[in-house]
């Protein structure tokens, strides 16, 4: 017993040791060097918080870890406070082909007739008791559009009605009629299962629990990423080539905004606790789509916010 308590010992010892003195090197370092340190780390840190098993309360004390690192702390742009009832923080996406917007109750959606289908919807999430009602029955038509795109043409087509605003999302944050309006048709795009259901579900999750959790109101805007020729439609609905999601926080602290953007290719996924894989930057979402992000952002702050990808996931 004795000599195995010395060996416990010595291993905390040598824990001990090993820790004070990474702590050393960390605070010795420069900004690259704790980044190259943390983003270490948070490869441990991720394996235990993204893999399906742990607490959520174990899940949300690492989350609040992660977010005093550098790395997921990221750059915050100074700029001035986003409207704060806005579906988007700084303006909707602006594009070069004159979308029809529409605003619901709780998000808006950017809609091409031509396509026809929507570009973007975006809407904001922030603390709520995480209560919805039950889940609506169908699907109507957008009787503001002269696509008039009917639940019909989804019928035995292999593909899910995929919400871009999500009912969940909009049904806490905004109540019930709010989420009646999430199953307009103008709101839905052509998506496989196992992504509507799986690895794009996920995402939208995170945003409006853990997300919302950590830093209040967040701001998302989502959308379809479409072949300049699309090579899969279901009659004449265009299947996107991948979907991606743009999402946007204040700091009050500090009065800046910092943004992270993903692109997720449409295939078959249910699960990916690797998130970080899909992380661009905005500005690369604006090139895949056509879209102006933060429009009444001075050239200036949007060339910081957009240009460099975030490090890591959130």
């Amino acid at each position: 017993m004795r000599g195995l308590l010395r060996i416990l010992g010595w291993l905390a010892l040598a824990f001990v040791v090993t820790a004070l003195t990474l702590a050393v090197v960390y605070l010795c370092s420069d900004r690259p060097g704790r980044v190259a340190l943390e983003q270490r780390a948070l490869d441990v840190v991720d394996g235990v918080r993204e893999d399906g098993t742990t607490p959520a309360r174990v899940v949300g004390w690492l989350d609040q870890v992660a977010d005093r690192t550098e790395v997921i702390k990221g750059d915050i742009v100074p700029a001035p406070a986003p409207a704060e009832q806005g579906t988007a923080p700084y303006g909707e996406p602006a594009d070069r082909v004159g979308l029809q917007v529409l605003h619901n109750l709780g998000y808006a959606v950017g809609y091409d007739n031509a396509l026809p289908g929507p570009r973007w919807s975006s809407y904001r999430v922030f603390p709520n008791p995480g209560q919805a009602a039950e889940r609506p029955s169908g699907f109507r038509t957008d009787a503001r559009t002269s696509a008039r795109v009917s639940t019909q043409e989804y019928v035995r087509s292999g593909y899910d009605r995929g919400h871009l605003a999500p009912n969940y999302a909009i049904a806490v944050c905004h109540g019930e009629a709010a989420q009646r309006e999430t199953f307009l048709l103008s709101n839905i795009v052509p998506q496989l299962h196992a992504l509507n259901a799986g690895l794009w579900k996920d995402l939208e999750q995170r945003v409006v629990r853990r997300y919302v959790e950590r830093y209040g109101t967040v701001w998302v805007q989502v959308g379809p990423v479409y072949a300049a020729a699309p090579a899969r439609r279901i009659g004449r609905l265009p299947v996107p080539e991948a979907f991606w999601m743009v999402v946007s926080e204040y700091d009050e602290t500090v009065r800046g905004i910092r943004a992270i953007a993903y692109v997720i290719p449409h295939e078959e996924k249910w699960r990916d606790p690797e998130l970080t894989r899909y992380v661009v930057s905005v500005r690369q979402v604006e090139a895949l789509t056509g879209l102006d992000f933060f429009p009444k952002l001075p050239p200036a702050v949007q060339d910081r916010l957009e240009s460099t990808a975030a490090p890591r996931a959130w």
